[in-house]
């Protein structure tokens, strides 16, 4: 038998036989940079497993000579994405990604994708392909797309809300795909030039998110900087062009604000550091499954916290004190010390795991 590379259509021929390798899944994760990374870790134990695995991200599509398992490719245009569906044998999907956006029924592009959610899974995306794939792709080829067939549903299979998700990613491949050497590897194989922690002072301090109630206030991070600089780290700050004319006020020339035109450089930048300290976001995801020691400033006190980095030892540190019904009260029981302190056990402990 033969694959149509094109359309991921089976084509009969005598005396040869399908091999993983002849399965073509695609994985298309939510826009955001750390659900991206969680979905890697899926990506990355399919590819190890065998099969022909093409990640879609416009974020991760900057890593693809770091990511040499599977193929990494931007989000099609909008015209294109309609025929994902037809390009490979099966897609799986987040819920909050370009598929989703597509001008369709929710209960017709459920019978097109496997949708994975890393967040709810709505009932009318839940849908069984065994049926279609069979149809599609033959007995044979069938049978090695079972377990993805079948799999659409929450990547969540852990009943335990500490879990991080990038452990329960390792669980959905374990569980839900049999994939028994599951890991929580994302792939990624640093060209040499790159030394890991090559500058250990440097400490990366990142004080934005996607979501504004997360960010602990600009005062404290630029207090933090400051105890830091007299203990002798080289304190920088990670901002986006946008957020760099907005946090000039608060910085001013104090401390580096190193430009990068991409993720990769980025990436590059925070791997060749010692620390990374920041709110709830992307860039601690990111650290994190380059190796880097990350604390997570988080504003909940009590919660599990699965979205924290998953990949390393890293640290949350929290305030005391969380008042829902006050409006960011957590900052105000979130001090500079208490940071400072949860960074020198983090330091401690990364001392101790060289």
């Amino acid at each position: 038998m033969t694959v149509d590379v094109h359309k991921g259509t089976l084509q009969a021929r005598e005396g040869t036989q399908v091999s993983h390798s002849d399965c073509r899944i695609a994985l298309v994760p939510s826009l955001g940079l750390g659900d991206s990374l969680i979905y890697l870790v899926v990506a990355n134990n399919l590819a190890r497993a065998g099969y022909h695995v093409t990640m879609l991200s416009n974020h991760l599509a900057h890593f693809a000579e770091w990511l040499p398992n599977f193929a990494v490719l931007p989000f099609p245009p909008p015209e294109e994405t309609q025929s994902l569906a037809e390009d490979y044998d099966l897609v799986l999907s987040d819920c909050g990604g370009i598929v989703v956006g597509l001008d369709q029924d929710l209960a017709q592009l459920a019978k097109r994708y496997v949708f994975v959610g890393t967040l709810r899974v709505a009932p009318a995306l839940i849908h069984d392909h065994s049926a279609r794939v069979l149809q599609r792709c033959g007995p044979e080829k069938a049978a090695l797309l079972q377990a993805l067939s079948s799999c659409s549903g929450p990547l969540r299979v852990i009943d335990d809300p500490c879990v991080t998700m990038v452990e329960q990613a390792v669980a959905f491949c374990r569980t839900k795909l049999g994939l028994e050497n599951a890991s929580c590897d994302p792939g990624f194989m640093i060209p040499g030039d790159h030394a890991a922690r090559r500058h250990p002072q440097r400490v990366m301090l990142h004080p934005t998110s996607y979501n504004r109630k997360k960010n602990w206030p600009a005062r404290k991070y630029l207090r933090l900087a400051h105890r830091l600089k007299r203990q002798g780290y080289d304190p920088q700050f990670v901002l986006s062009p946008k957020e760099r004319a907005e946090w000039g006020e608060h910085l001013g020339d104090a401390f580096p604000i190193p430009h990068f035109a991409n993720a990769r450089e980025l990436a590059a930048y925070l791997y060749e550091s010692g620390y990374i300290i920041g709110n709830d976001s992307g860039v601690g995801h990111l650290a994190a499954a380059l190796g880097v020691p990350v604390l997570t400033v988080y504003r909940k006190r009590r919660d599990g916290f699965c979205w924290r980095p998953g990949w390393g030892k890293n640290a949350v540190v929290r305030p005391y004190i969380s008042l829902g019904a006050v409006k960011n009260a957590w900052m105000y029981f979130l001090s500079v010390g208490q940071v400072e302190r949860a960074f020198e056990r983090l330091v401690a402990t990364s001392e101790v795991n060289v």
